[in-house]
């Protein structure tokens, strides 16, 4: 059985969620600009590792996640975690999404394609929502154009200048997608798929997986952020940081 990391904040609790039974190691040349000698000097040879995850946010009486990871007929995820903890779906009130690729929503529905979270708001930013479900039906939409389906009743599209539930608060990070979110609770702050490569990325954020959809958005979106964050010096969290440091930590307080 895997083991939560639970926060405690001065009036709100953070539970860090590990959704996979194990750590991935993304490819080097996942990273077009990653050099022989950057990855020398990261000992990175053997791949880039990361994670899987999702944060749980408690507070006031209420619950609510941010992303839901991979739907269970992909392996062990969100269910197990929350099982652990003895929370059943139904008590989720809110769900806070950062971008709607798989392993960001594939959780919101069972192995059998069903609604697993009967009675939480869905909350998503309207340039994400419409970058995804506004647009022709193809084989990159169809699993958010489902989802956003069955959820029909049940989401929330927002601007980033309103006021979120429980104090949440979101932040424009586009680039990794069109609508990438990341969203702020007092001091720790959910960075979404900002980083896949923690060795690095917070020394280089220059270098980006192939997979962000706009470079230079995603290169400035994550020069922002993380100097939004050091100024503030906020605990950060991210779907794909690497459980061996936490994922819930104060970062870039030294220099290299």
């Amino acid at each position: 059985m895997l083991v939560s990391t639970r926060c405690l904040f001065p009036d709100f609790t953070i539970t860090w969620l590990l959704l996979s039974d194990k750590m991935k190691s993304l490819p080097t040349n996942f990273f077009p600009k990653l050099t022989t000698e950057l990855i020398k000097e990261y000992d990175l040879e053997k791949g880039v590792e990361n994670s899987l995850s999702s944060f749980l946010l408690e507070v006031e009486g209420k619950k609510a996640l941010f992303d839901t990871g991979l739907n269970e007929k992909e392996g062990p995820g969100l269910p197990d975690r929350l099982k652990e903890l003895k929370i059943f779906p139904d008590e989720i009130d809110f769900i806070f999404i950062t971008h709607f690729h798989p392993d960001h929503i594939g959780g919101l529905i069972d192995k059998n394609d069903l609604i697993y979270f009967k009675k939480a708001k869905i909350y998503v930013s309207k340039e994400e929502y419409n970058s995804w479900i506004n647009q022709p039906p193809s084989e990159k939409n169809e699993l958010a154009r489902k989802i956003m389906k069955i959820y029909e009743n049940q989401v929330v599209q927002f601007n980033f200048e309103d006021s979120l539930p429980l104090g949440v608060k979101p932040i424009k990070a586009f680039g990794h997608t069109q609508g990438h979110t990341i969203f702020q609770k007092g001091d720790f702050l959910v960075i979404g798929d900002l980083i896949h490569g923690q060795d690095f990325q917070f020394e280089h954020p220059e270098i980006c997986p192939f997979f962000d959809e706009n470079e230079k958005e995603s290169i400035n979106a994550r020069k922002n952020v993380l100097k939004y964050a050091k100024e503030n010096k906020l605990f950060i969290g991210g779907m794909h940081l690497k459980y061996s440091t936490c994922s819930m930590y104060r970062e870039f307080y030294k220099n290299k």
